[in-house]
């Protein structure tokens, strides 16, 4: 009997990679607290045995499901990797001032929940290409608010007393049951003749990272502030990319020891 459980201990231990939580589960279905110290040791040493060779099942399961979890440090050899080589690009942009068939389209075509805010500006020169001056970052449910009460303007260039502004509480109330896109109905003549102001909505000062910013600090950033994504600029505050969570958990060591960087696409 002893054998046949210190042998389950250790096949869990192994395919879980679980530790003090699988010693604790074990001894208290046993009620023998003597039991605890050979367990924790097989435990230790079938998870360091299993580490050798790949990861855990609960670490596979999420590589396969996609979920952006991100590790308690950078990868190793990451030093090497800035922004702007781990940056999604073409970014979606809106314009201060865009039209509502821009908004719907884009909203309808991706699954992005945030989007920069720019002012369009003559070309920029530089290592990539720019998609303008960044004002700030809106995000999908704001957009979504913003279409459904139909804060619209027929003139682009100057706002006109029968706009509706909404509330902090216009916005708060919809949360978190957001509607989709698709079921807001937006007729032709909105969508190709009306606009909406997004500087009173947008957040002016989010956090950016310039696009020569190592891998190490965009991640610590991520990990320290529980970021979704961070614009990248240039030196002239240019956007030049977008980098979410899913971009940074593309990189992960091949091998628990190897510390070999290797691009794993999970999504």
């Amino acid at each position: 009997g002893k054998y046949a459980l210190i042998g389950a201990a250790a096949m869990l231990g192994g395919v879980v990679r679980m530790t003090i939580s699988l010693t604790v589960i074990i001894v208290e279905s046993t009620g023998d607290v003597t039991y605890g110290l050979p367990i924790m040791l097989t435990v230790m040493i079938a998870k360091w045995v299993g580490d050798i060779f790949n990861e855990g099942l609960y670490d596979i399961h999420i590589d396969l499901q996609g979920v952006p979890l991100l590790g308690w440090e950078a990868p190793q050899k990451s030093i090497h990797l800035t922004a702007s080589d781990i940056m999604a690009s073409p970014v979606h942009c809106l314009q201060t001032i865009e039209k509502v068939g821009t908004i719907s389209r884009i909203l309808e075509s991706t699954k992005h929940n945030g989007f920069p805010v720019v002012m369009l500006d003559p070309a920029v020169e530089g290592n990539h290409p720019t998609y303008g001056h960044f004002r700030g970052l809106i995000l999908r449910s704001q957009l979504i608010v913003l279409l459904q009460n139909k804060v619209f303007q027929s003139n682009p260039h100057q706002a006109e007393d029968i706009q509706r502004q909404l509330s902090t509480r216009d916005f708060q109330d919809i949360y978190p049951r957001m509607p989709s896109i698709r079921a807001i109905h937006l007729s032709q003549a909105e969508r190709e003749s009306r606009f909406i102001d997004l500087t009173p909505y947008l957040n002016p000062m989010p956090y950016t990272v310039d696009e020569n910013s190592t891998m190490p600090h965009v991640f610590k950033l991520f990990r320290a502030l529980g970021l979704r994504h961070i614009v990248v600029v240039d030196k002239s505050l240019q956007v030049v990319g977008i980098v979410t969570r899913k971009d940074l958990a593309r990189y992960r060591p091949t091998h628990g020891y190897s510390g070999k960087i290797l691009k794993l696409e999970i999504f």
